[in-house]
């Protein structure tokens, strides 16, 4: 009953939802400049007819990711709640095959916010439905790696007393400026002031980002042992 956050039965009422899980800013000022859209008239609400076939398209491109239908496929859900157990790979982030999948979920999450960012006018583009430009690229990659930051602590991490948040971000860098993300200055259950000399180390952020990740770089990467490490595949 919905097209683009639009409620068919009553087109002056919009739901802002967010499209791209854990991007909240810049999908919900995406979704901002879409409502904008569509109230000005730049946007127009379609036929009937037009709207199912936009919503089934849509539906369907979201079929090619496991994890995506999972979520909004019950029939879908049921089998894999029977099939995958604990010891299957699915459940192994370790796994390439599983990192793909994630990967794809990113991907395709993307790829429905470039085209709202299209249709809507927005001043960053990342991308189309059909394919994520360099831009759109580095974001899902940026994603992945902020991911698996939490599935990279072992044993080791823990008597080091290392958290999530001490995985080393400079493979994340600014798609506007090309500037790398700073790592803190010590562990973060060490750090003590509120300066930022006393956070983050400066000089680690100068300097330009470079590429994406492009999937074949990244699962590269990941298939040995170790690897969110401090290389992979941006250039800097």
């Amino acid at each position: 009953n919905f097209y683009r956050g639009r409620l068919r039965s009553n087109p002056s009422i919009f739901f802002m939802l967010e499209s791209v899980h854990e991007e909240h800013l810049l999908a919900l000022d995406v979704t901002a400049w879409l409502f904008l859209a569509q109230i000005t008239g730049d946007l127009p609400l379609p036929i009937d007819c037009e709207i199912d076939q936009f919503n089934r398209e849509t539906l369907i491109a979201a079929m090619d990711s496991p994890l995506l239908r999972r979520q909004v496929d019950p029939a879908y859900r049921e089998k894999w709640e029977d099939t995958i157990r604990v010891d299957h790979w699915a459940e192994d982030r370790s796994d390439c095959r599983t990192r793909d999948m994630i990967w794809n979920l990113w991907d395709i999450q993307y790829r429905i916010l470039a085209r709202d960012a299209l249709d809507s006018g927005y001043p960053l583009g990342i991308g189309s439905f059909d394919a994520l430009n360099e831009r759109g690229q580095a974001l899902v990659s940026f994603n992945m790696i902020t991911d698996y930051a939490r599935y990279e602590l072992d044993e080791g991490s823990s008597k080091n007393w290392d958290t999530f948040r001490d995985c080393d971000p400079s493979c994340c860098y600014s798609i506007f400026t090309g500037q790398r993300a700073s790592p803190l200055k010590r562990q973060w259950l060490e750090l003590d002031g509120s300066e930022l000399e006393e956070i983050v180390d400066g000089e680690a952020g100068d300097g330009d980002g470079g590429t994406g990740i492009t999937p074949e770089i990244f699962m590269a990467d990941m298939a040995g042992p170790g690897s969110l490490s401090l290389q992979v595949g941006i250039k800097v």
